[in-house]
Order: C-alpha cells, then sequence, then structure tokens
C-alpha cells in the first residue's frame, strides 16, 4: 500500500496534470475536421426577394459568395429537388413531373443519394420538412435510405396546406400537428434544425432544411402578417421590363392561350411571399446563433437556395415551369468562413445539379456514381476559376395537373449560355433570346433567318448532353 501511494506521488511529478485526467476519465473523441453542412431549400422563392431577408443577408451573403447566375436545369419542385439529391439532369435520374406515373417520390430511386454517400462517409444525416412531392403515396412511416434523422412533411388531405393542420413523419412515427401559432410549419422545423445541431456539434452532420415557404398559399406566421403593407423605401412592387408584357405575338401558342391573372392579385401574392419567407429568415437567424453557440460556425457550410424560381407577372405569368428566367433562376449563397475569406458575388452558372458534387468535394468523400453536376468548391476559394459557359434546360408536361402551369406549357428543352437562351417545344415552335440585348426576353429571334445558325448550334449542344431531342 505505501509503494502504491509513493508511485502516485511520482506520477504527479512526472506527468502532467491534464493527461492523469484523461486517462482516468472517459472524454468525447475529438471532432474531425470535416464540416458540417447544411442546405436550406425554400420552396418556389424568386430569386429578387433575397434582399428582403435580413438574417440571410447579414449572416449568408455578407459572409459568403452569393451565386447571381444560379439556375435550376428543371423549373418545378420534384424535379429539381431529385437534381440536388442525385446531381443528375432529369432526364437520367427519371423523376419527370410531381407526381405518378412520371414524377413524385414513387418513381426515384433513393438507393444512391447524397445522404446515402454522406452517412457512409461518416455524417450524422438529418432532412427537416419538404421532400419530395407525392411522399405520401409511399408506405405509411417510409423513411428513404440514408437518413440519421427524419422528419418529412406528409400530405394526408389535400385540402389542407404545408403551414398548420398538416402531418410529419419523425422518424417513423406519424404526428399531427395543429392550427395553433406554435404549429406554424418554418418554426417547428427551425427548432427541431437546432435540436439536432446541437445533439450532434461534436460530430460531422449533414442536415437538409426544407421550408414549404414562401409556396402557395403563401401563409405567414402570425407575427409576421402585417409586414410589406406599404410600398415604401423597404419594399417595391416588382416590376420588371417584362411585367405584364403587353406585346406577346411572337412567343409560343401556350402563353398567347394564357389567361393571366390581374395586376392586383400578383402583386398580394408577392406579399404574402415575403411574409411568409420571413420565418425562414428567422429559421437562418436561430441556425446560425446555434453554430456560433456550439462553436462550430466558422467549420459550417451553409448553403442557402430554393428549388426553382417563380414568375410573378413576368410575361403576364405567375408560377413555374416556364422557360424564362424568372422560373429557371434561383437565389444561391454559399457561406463558409474557414474557406471563404472575402464575401463576394459570383456571375458564373450555378445549378442544382452541382450541389451533390460540392458537397461531396467539400466532405472529402470520393463518389462513382453518374453525375452531370459539376463541383462549384474551387469556386469558393477561387472565384475565376474556369468554369462552365452553358447548361441544358428541360422540362416535362404533366397532362393530369389539375392546377399550376405544369400541365399549360409544352415539354420542351432548351440551351442557355451568358449570351443566348434556346428552347424547343415537343410543338415545333422555337424561342431564341439574346440576352445580352434583351435580358428580359421581349425578342423572340427564332424566326429570324440570320438565326437558324445559332439555333443548330445549341440544338447541338442539347445533342451532346441528352442525345436526342425526345421528350
Amino acid at each position: 500500500m505505501k509503494f502504491k501511494k509513493i508511485f502516485f506521488i511520482f506520477l504527479l511529478f512526472i506527468f502532467p496534470a491534464n493527461i492523469l485526467t484523461a486517462c482516468s476519465f472517459a472524454k468525447p473523441a475529438p471532432r474531425s475536421d470535416k464540416p458540417n453542412i447544411i442546405i436550406i431549400i425554400t420552396d418556389d422563392q424568386p430569386q429578387h426577394t433575397l434582399q428582403f431577408m435580413p438574417q440571410v443577408q447579414t449572416e449568408l451573403v455578407r459572409q459568403g459568395i452569393n451565386f447571381t447566375n444560379a439556375y435550376v436545369t428543371t423549373p418545378l419542385c420534384c424535379p429539381s429537388r431529385a437534381s440536388i439529391l442525385t446531381g443528375q439532369y432529369v432526364f437520367r435520374h427519371g423523376v419527370k413531373t410531381n407526381r405518378q406515373p412520371d414524377g413524385g417520390a414513387s418513381v426515384f430511386d433513393d438507393s444512391s443519394t447524397l445522404p446515402v454517400w454522406m452517412q457512409a462517409g461518416g455524417y450524422k444525416t438529418a432532412l427537416i420538412g419538404k421532400y419530395l412531392n407525392d411522399y405520401d403515396a409511399l408506405p405509411e412511416g417510409y423513411i428513404p435510405a440514408g437518413w440519421d434523422e427524419w422528419n418529412a412533411l406528409v400530405l394526408k388531405d389535400p385540402a389542407k396546406d404545408f403551414y398548420y393542420g398538416y402531418t410529419l413523419n419523425e422518424n417513423g412515427k406519424i404526428v399531427q400537428y395543429g392550427f395553433d401559432s406554435q404549429d406554424y410549419s418554418t418554426d417547428v422545423f427551425s427548432q427541431k434544425a437546432v435540436d439536432f445541431i446541437r445533439q450532434n456539434s461534436d460530430a460531422p452532420f449533414f442536415l437538409m432544411f426544407m421550408a414549404y415557404a414562401p409556396h402557395q398559399p403563401y401563409l405567414a406566421a402570425e407575427r409576421h402578417k402585417d409586414m410589406f403593407k406599404t410600398y415604401d423605401e423597404t419594399f417595391s412592387i416588382y416590376k420588371p421590363d417584362n411585367y405584364f408584357e403587353e406585346d406577346i405575338s411572337d412567343k409560343p401558342a401556350w402563353l398567347n392561350r394564357y389567361e393571366p391573372q390581374d395586376q392586383d392579385y400578383v402583386e398580394k401574392v408577392h406579399q404574402r411571399m415575403l411574409r411568409s419567407l420571413m420565418s425562414v429568415d428567422d429559421a437562418v437567424g436561430e441556425i446560425v446563433k446555434t453554430l456560433e453557440k456550439e462553436g462550430i460556425r466558422n467549420n459550417t457550410v451553409i448553403i442557402f437556395m430554393s428549388d426553382n424560381g417563380f414568375a410573378l407577372g413576368d410575361h403576364r405569368l405567375i408560377g413555374k415551369a416556364c422557360p424564362y428566367e424568372a422560373c429557371l433562376k434561383i437565389p444561391l449563397v454559399v457561406s463558409y468562413p474557414n474557406t471563404i475569406t472575402n464575401p463576394s458575388a459570383n456571375e458564373n452558372f450555378v445549378l442544382n445539379i452541382d450541389i451533390a458534387p460540392t458537397v461531396l468535394e467539400l466532405a472529402g468523400i470520393s463518389n462513382l456514381s453518374v453525375m452531370d453536376g459539376e463541383s462549384f468548391a474551387e469556386l469558393l476559394s477561387n472565384p475565376s476559376a474556369i468554369w462552365r459557359d452553358g447548361f441544358l434546360i428541360e422540362q416535362y408536361q404533366d397532362d393530369g395537373e389539375e392546377r399550376g402551369m405544369t400541365s399549360f406549357v409544352p415539354a420542351y428543352n432548351g440551351f442557355q449560355t451568358k449570351e443566348w437562351k434556346y428552347v424547343e417545344y415537343v410543338t415545333g415552335e422555337q424561342e431564341l433570346y439574346n440576352l445580352l440585348i434583351d435580358p428580359f426576353e421581349m425578342n423572340n429571334l427564332a424566326s429570324l433567318p440570320e438565326y437558324q445558325n445559332m439555333i443548330q448550334a445549341m440544338q447541338e449542344r442539347i445533342k451532346a448532353i441528352k442525345g436526342n431531342l425526345e421528350n
């Protein structure tokens, strides 16, 4: 006994106290150097509305890179989300519309996706919010592969929306939410995201925060219902040059048949969208605050984006699925303090199909899956890096859709560069715009003989990617 006492005193002199403590008590393993990655996706957010989100501006735009030429390759929710999860064009992953038989969650192959790869790479994974359209067509309680934490919206009653009175699949258990202020879906998602971050702050995590806002019916949280009521220096009506365009005789037949809403209605939708986005903005603030409190903000990548754009009076339209800038262009901001030291705006083409390869590169995870997108990780530290000069556009018609533009707009393929946009419909109609001279796409050049060589060149670009022009 005396010998043990003398030996312990000897250890105190030889070894630092902290080593003895480490030997005596189990401590958590040191956190990985892999970055945490959070993707925040809104639903149908027009690109210009980013400027009205103060937390996003302060915490992300002013501390990151704002990609001002970010696009989706298919301007529709479910196909675009499938592209985000796979890094593939729609013609490759096959989710062409929002619901069966050509789209929806039941058509999607969820066995080889971003969460599966991230989980295999040592990440804790979570999805909170809206997954894919038609998710309720899958077996009740179904959880796709790759997710450790699953809180997904389930639409049990088509007459209801996803703001109040919704159901969530919470890790396999179906939970009903009510109509009280605390049930507002974006706020519920925000709290779940904060809880997930706190519980996994000592290990790398991958979180997809999928807000329903500002999707129709554009409902705001109670605390935001009186915002944006007056048009002043903080809020102006969205009126681009093509707002309720008068002469559309050069446009395809579907647009000439379209019966536009009146301007008062469009302006009210604009206001309601902005109000609904304020809760998303609050969620961004809460997420960033939690990351800072946990001491992991610098090592966390935050990607903020929408699943597609949305026309608000552009060419008389209200909705998505159109081949015009309002439908294709999205807000996309990346903030990663460990790498992005000079906040900036970047004009390179960054696409929804680029998200998966970029996340994998940032996480240091190799992958052999076929992807059409490219990692833009290099652009985060080298904005002048050589990048793509164009991209494929594709849209598929949903003949059974009862509302919205997806049943109204014929299927089309297209190709876009910084200077040109070309679109060809299954009807044989064509559109061609010089975006440098005509950024609002008001003068269709497709019928003019002098531009036939340009059209042929754009068709060749489509064939090089897709192989054919069939829809």
